[in-house]
């Protein structure tokens, strides 16, 4: 075979010396008579196709000139020295290793170690100064202990040089040329005895660990969920089409560099992650297979990594399947060590590491997880190892599975139904099966709305609730329209609303939005909920967001109004809402009003077992009567003193509660009056006369004696919720 042609290509930050070093090295390249090295650089192709070495231009049409030049040199047998910064790996490898040649090349790489002061000093002199930012994040990037330059990448030799203690770099160079031949024939010799495999290049065994990863956060690179969506989208817009591998390829080439967007190699990679059991929720024991080192194309790639090794490789990708299928694998005893743990959890697999490996495992996690992003760094080992979304068991998954079947059916939530249909797919693919399995646990109640039969266009249908879900999460501001003839209340809001969507909550029957109005001329705007069937969200309206700050400070006031209201019904003034939400407990407690009814004690036995049914604080019971043996938590507010023995009734309960849960709440009324005979309102009197007029009412409705004439004025607080009851007029 003849010899192989040697290529250069220079490393190191902006103002490290590079162009000065070029021009001493070209004359030794070649002897009398041989056509002198060509000399490529980036900023010279700059000048040729934009007229300006300062004009950055696209990089692709750089790219495509310099790659071409290097094939027709090398093609022509002519040495090539390529003067480029080369401060990335992926930049470097897609010359070394990604580059296909006419004949074969040995890459040596000359790595400048220009300190960053020596840098910025010469910089500052140069006609033409690079940002300052530009040379400090480069010379980061060279400097990174795991992805900075190495032999590995495709160089049969790579050579440090550092120009600022030479005066003359001639003698240097010469040096290093001499030692090449000895340099690479040793480096040579120590390989030959390793076992080489088909990710055996950096270039493929990254795009191979580069795609576990970004696999391992998003299975199928699709946009499934709001929130998958947006941290998708924010890597690449709009959202690459294709299969898998054409997905994966276009975010690959976006978050590590082109060089690993190869999609047929993507689609390889796939088929081997398959066999080897990679893509099984289910702990696999069987042994890694090698994938079969390609047939040598006469060129010469330098260098491989340490799993470029097949034993390593085994070994290491036997543990990474290992953490990806039993993710926070740990030992149960406290004390125990980890690294032996994992040792012993897969020791049984060909190939894994053996009992007295624990220091190369330590060594492997550290040189693989945290570089390639598997895990975050200076994170304690102790708290195991979780990659990415994986991180249940089979049965977990499987009662994970029953959580969401009853929300998605007895619940009826459309989110839960769109992702009951994923998850069974994805379970089926691990070969996990949920079908004939009775829950455990169940809900009694159900939805009355069937989202089958609700309008299509309706929030509560299934691919509707999802834009509504991404508008929440993308904290942005939305245009409904609440459907005429629906059912509703006096104060229920209009048929238009631009609101600030907040949270869906499942409720009593139902599922609802809650929201804030968007009010002009105020930065805060009455929170109000609505059921889902009853809205639609016919168009968009526009693209206004608020900051996470603005969302967090509206989800907080709507936590505090959900808390003290103990309902989903917030009243319609805002000053009142502002003064419950307030984070002053002084000025909530000018605003509460207090109900107090008393109890018999089968009543009692009921209420007093509700310690979360109203705001605990805000909460305040009956003492036991001297003969009562029921128990109660020394915690609980068991604080006003009881009646006589003989009553009827000896049993106070106070709750302090906004001022629109007295007046026209339904959930209060439906959980107190349910009582009847039960409990005695003492106040206020307003409730307590709203509950005698009902049961009159109800009584005449039913044929029972009419009650008499009530010539007093009633308050206007009964009246306000008997208004709150009637239906809204349907529009003609």
């Amino acid at each position: 075979m003849p010899p192989a042609l040697r290529c250069h290509l220079l490393i190191g930050q902006p103002a490290s010396g590079k162009t000065t070093l070029a021009k001493a090295l070209a004359p030794l390249l070649t002897g009398p008579g041989d056509p002198p090295a060509q000399l490529l650089s980036t900023d010279a192709i700059r000048a040729e196709i934009f007229g300006d070495a300062a004009v950055q231009g696209p990089w692709i049409d750089i790219q495509q000139r310099l790659h071409q030049r290097i094939q027709e040199c090398v093609a022509a047998g002519i040495p090539v020295i390529v003067d480029a910064t080369h401060a990335r790996r992926a930049w470097r490898l897609a010359i070394t290793q990604a580059l296909p040649l006419p004949a074969p090349v040995e890459w040596i790489g000359w790595w400048l170690y220009t300190d960053l002061p020596t840098s910025l000093a010469w910089n500052a002199k140069r006609k033409r100064a690079v940002p300052v930012p530009v040379i400090q994040e480069m010379a980061a990037a060279l400097a990174d202990p795991h992805f900075g330059p190495s032999r590995a990448e495709g160089f049969a030799a790579l050579c440090a040089v550092v120009p600022s203690h030479h005066k003359d770099l001639v003698p240097v160079l010469q040096a290093e040329l001499a030692g090449l031949d000895q340099r690479i024939r040793s480096a040579t010799n120590r390989e030959r005895r390793l076992q080489r495999h088909g990710y055996s290049r950096l270039l493929d065994l990254e795009r191979l660990l580069h795609l576990i990863r970004l696999l391992s956060t998003w299975p199928d690179l699709a946009a499934t969920d709001p929130a998958s969506a947006e941290e998708l989208d924010a890597i690449l817009s709009p959202l690459p089409q294709g299969d898998l591998a054409d997905r994966a390829a276009a975010f690959l080439g976006k978050l590590h560099g082109a060089c690993f967007a190869d999609v047929s190699a993507i689609r390889s990679d796939l088929a081997w992650l398959e066999a080897a059991g990679f893509c099984s929720a289910l702990p696999s024991t069987t042994p890694i297979q090698l994938a079969p080192a390609p047939r040598a194309a006469g060129a010469i790639h330098g260098g491989i990594p340490p799993m470029g090794d097949g034993p390593v490789f085994v070994r290491v990708m036997t543990l990474l399947r290992h953490l990806l299928q039993v993710p926070l694998d740990r030992p149960a005893e406290r004390g125990s060590n980890l690294h032996q743990h994992l040792i012993a959890a897969t020791e049984t697999i060909p190939g894994a590491y053996l009992s007295g490996e624990t220091a190369t495992l330590r060594k492997d996690l550290e040189k693989l997880l945290t570089p390639y992003g598997f895990r975050n760094r200076h994170d304690n080992v102790r708290h195991g190892y979780c990659l990415g979304t994986a991180v249940l068991s089979p049965p977990r998954l499987q009662e994970v599975h029953n959580v969401v079947r009853q929300a998605a059916g007895q619940l009826a939530d459309p989110s839960a139904q769109d992702l009951l249909a994923e998850l069974d797919q994805r379970l089926g693919w691990a070969g996990i099966s949920a079908d004939g399995l009775p829950p455990v646990r169940s809900y009694a109640r159900h939805a009355v709305v069937d989202t089958k039969l609700v309008r299509r266009d309706s929030l509560a249908a299934p691919r509707r609730a999802e834009a509504i879900e991404a508008a929440i999460v993308e904290h942005r501001r939305v245009l409904l329209q609440r459907y005429p003839g629906v059912g509703g209340f006096a104060d229920s809001p209009g048929c238009e609303l631009r609101v600030w969507p907040l949270q869906l909550i499942f409720h009593n029957v139902g599922w609802y939005l809650l929201f804030e109005e968007d009010h002009i001329g105020r930065e805060q705007g009455l929170i109000r909920s609505e059921r889902l069937d009853r809205l639609a969200m016919p168009r968009t309206d526009g693209d206004l967001r608020r900051s996470p700050g603005q969302h967090a400070a509206a989800i907080n006031r709507l936590e505090r109004l959900l808390h003290h209201s103990g309902g989903i019904y917030f009243g319609g003034d805002i000053d009142q809402q502002l003064a419950v939400a307030s984070s002053s407990a002084s000025r909530r407690n000018q605003i509460l009003q207090t109900l107090r009814f008393c109890c018999s004690p089968w009543a009692f036995a009921f209420i007093r077992e509700g310690l979360q049914r109203y705001p605990i604080e805000h909460t305040r019971f009956s003492k036991p009567l001297p003969a009562d043996s029921w128990w109660h938590h020394p915690k609980a507010p068991h604080l006003l003193e009881p009646g006589p023995v003989s009553s009827s009734h000896p049993y106070p309960v106070e709750l302090d509660l906004p001022p629109w849960t007295l007046a026209a709440d339904i959930d209060l009324r439906s959980w107190l009056f349910a009582f009847g005979g039960g409990i005695r309102i003492e106040q206020p009197d307003a409730l307590r006369q709203e509950l005698l007029r009902r049961c009159q009412e109800a009584m005449e409705a039913n044929g029972g004696p009419a009650s008499p004439a009530n010539t007093e004025d009633q308050p206007s607080q009964s009246t306000q919720f008997v208004n709150r009851l009637r239906k809204e007029r349907r529009l003609l």
